[in-house]
């Protein structure tokens, strides 16, 4: 027989999914899927919420922004300033998304840009500028798939 906790768990898994399949559906349509009370549901999300466990975000196309070129960066970094390097990573608006590495490079980015040229400014103009940064390599991305939920991989191609 599974424990209380296990039961829980269970439940909120199933949640989870439901939140991965269609994010925005109601927790009415949630808890009819996972036969709970709307009450409930809307709980468990707070609870997994103040958990830090789930996260909402919105996701914003690049290239409805113009930033078609979208390209990733990693840096090596004076060790002593890595922690530096990386406070002003997160203040640049063009990365998407900025990961401590390990490996022969220390910092990893992925940002959008609205041409080659801009890319090539940020590059040189301001991750250049950040002390600490010793070597740069850049690669621009030319297709992305992202793996879907059920099993149909969703792919963007770069418009050349």
């Amino acid at each position: 027989m599974s424990s209380v906790s296990d039961r829980s768990r269970e439940l909120d898994e199933r949640i989870l999914q439901e939140l991965r399949d269609d994010p925005r559906q109601s927790n009415v349509a949630i808890g009819r899927k996972v036969e709970l009370s709307e009450g409930a549901v809307r709980r468990r999300i707070d609870n997994l919420l103040a958990a830090g466990h789930l996260r909402f975000t919105v996701e914003v196309d690049p290239a409805f922004e113009g930033r078609t070129s979208h390209a990733l960066t990693r840096l090596r970094c004076a060790p002593h300033l890595i922690g530096e390097v990386m406070d002003a990573l997160a203040q640049m608006r063009e990365l998407e998304t900025v990961y401590l590495c390990t490996g022969q490079f220390d910092i990893t980015t992925v940002g959008h840009f609205t041409s080659t040229q801009e890319l090539r400014e940020f590059v040189t103009s301001r991750l250049g500028a950040i002390p600490g940064v010793v070597e740069m390599q850049s690669e621009l991305v030319l297709e992305t798939v992202r793996p879907a939920a059920a099993g149909e991989a969703d792919r963007d191609e770069v418009k050349a």
